[in-house]
């Protein structure tokens, strides 16, 4: 014959434990998030975004102030830093950040625009 305990009897530690047992063979929740960044005129905007790892950063292209496109390039060449991006005069590029870190990005196309993501 089984014996039931009500749930009161049973002692509040050993409740806690196995609450925090859990399931660890059950995959965690993946949130990532896209943050876009738009090229408004000769200038990137934001200037800065922060990002967790595997989230994305999606640049917005329209035409420079002289129609000309931009491109992003990651400097310096750090560890970790996705692809640069060639010339677009408009349309959108994505990019996933993976590792931690500060990646510095420029527009050669037009000196002196340039940008950040600090992925923590």
């Amino acid at each position: 014959m089984t014996v039931f305990r009500p749930l009161c009897l049973i002692p509040l530690t050993t409740i806690a434990l196995l609450a925090a047992c859990g399931d660890a063979s059950a995959p965690k929740a993946q949130h990532n998030k896209t943050v876009d960044v738009f090229t408004i005129g000769d200038s990137f905007s934001p200037v800065f975004a922060t990002i967790d790892a595997g989230d994305t950063v999606r640049w917005n292209f329209s035409g420079g102030s002289d129609g000309m496109g931009h491109n992003v390039r990651f400097t310096p060449r750090t560890t970790g830093a996705p692809a640069d991006i060639n010339v677009l005069k408009t349309g959108t590029a994505t990019r996933v950040f993976t590792t931690s870190g500060d990646f510095a990005y420029v527009c050669d196309v037009h000196p002196g625009m340039s940008g950040d993501v600090q992925v923590r």
